[in-house]
């Protein structure tokens, strides 16, 4: 009776998903989308530019690598890489949001495929910090392992990215947890990294490697703010009933390109910035 009222009803028809999914003692629910808010769609503006300067900066740093042949250079690389195809993927996310008027199957694809791509960065940038601070491999397993646990997390349907509240009232939600996860192992990392970059400046006495260690602790103080953003927009969801895609979103990422930047320098130390420091 249900789904004859839907196809009944063509304004439904554009509002339901044809997808039924079968719960315990034989009932049924049916998953709605979400309409688009045109609200967002600068933001789709922001993550298409975002997506280009990524790319560039990404570029950048490959070609350092293929300079220098060094280990450093290419875990960077394969951060911005990693970070580069997250935006992009939500961009195409949004992009199909904009173009079908709902927020369908690519865009809550995009969410925990993002999210994933985040915590595989965390992982080389784990490995980067090690190297440049001579640190060895200390504590990579467990981080990798950690890693992998919480990827696995990300991807279970019970997280119900992108999907109405409404649809999912009363069953299982791990989304917070996930959430969670994600921010305290990144945070850790980061945290990390900073510390040991701290104690590392203490050691040496040469002006250019002093900073460089700097430069890179202040981009884990970038990537914390990036996640400090989406935060502050979950507690705007949670607490004040918004919908979402707050200026937050919008900080959060100017972080994570700042990121690009002063890792890049703190690596590629270009000249003009070496006689700047040796003036």
């Amino acid at each position: 009776m249900i789904l004859q009222f839907i196809d009944d009803d063509p304004l439904l028809i554009f509002l339901v998903v044809r997808i039924i999914i079968k719960k315990k003692f034989s009932k049924y629910i049916i998953m709605t989308y979400t309409p688009f808010e045109i609200r967002v769609f600068p933001l789709l503006i922001f993550y298409v530019v975002l997506s280009i300067s990524f790319t560039f900066m990404t570029v950048k740093m490959i070609i350092k690598w293929r300079e220098r042949k060094v280990l450093p250079p290419l875990y960077l690389s394969i951060v911005f890489t990693l970070f580069t195809i997250a935006i992009i993927t939500l961009a195409i996310g949004l992009g199909e949001a904009a173009i079908t008027g709902f927020y369908k199957e690519i865009y809550r694809f995009s969410l925990p495929f993002g999210y994933s791509m985040v915590i595989i960065a965390d992982i080389l940038l784990f490995t980067f910090g090690n190297d440049v601070t001579d640190k060895g491999r200390k504590g990579l397993i467990p981080v990798i392992i950690i890693g992998a646990i919480i990827v696995i997390f990300i991807y279970l349907p019970w997280n119900w990215w992108g999907v109405p509240p409404e649809d999912y009232e009363g069953q299982l939600n791990l989304r917070l947890y996930t959430t969670l996860s994600l921010v305290l192992y990144s945070y850790f990392i980061y945290i990390y990294i900073f510390i040991i970059c701290r104690r590392a400046m203490n050691k040496t006495v040469d002006e250019i490697t002093h900073l460089g260690l700097s430069l890179l602790s202040y981009s884990m103080i970038c990537l914390i703010l990036f996640f400090l953003m989406f935060i502050g927009d979950t507690v705007l969801i949670v607490v004040f009933d918004h919908p979402g895609y707050s200026e937050f979103v919008y900080f959060a990422w100017i972080f994570a390109f700042i990121f690009f930047i002063v890792s890049y320098l703190s690596l590629v130390m270009p000249n003009w910035l070496v006689k700047r420091i040796r003036k």
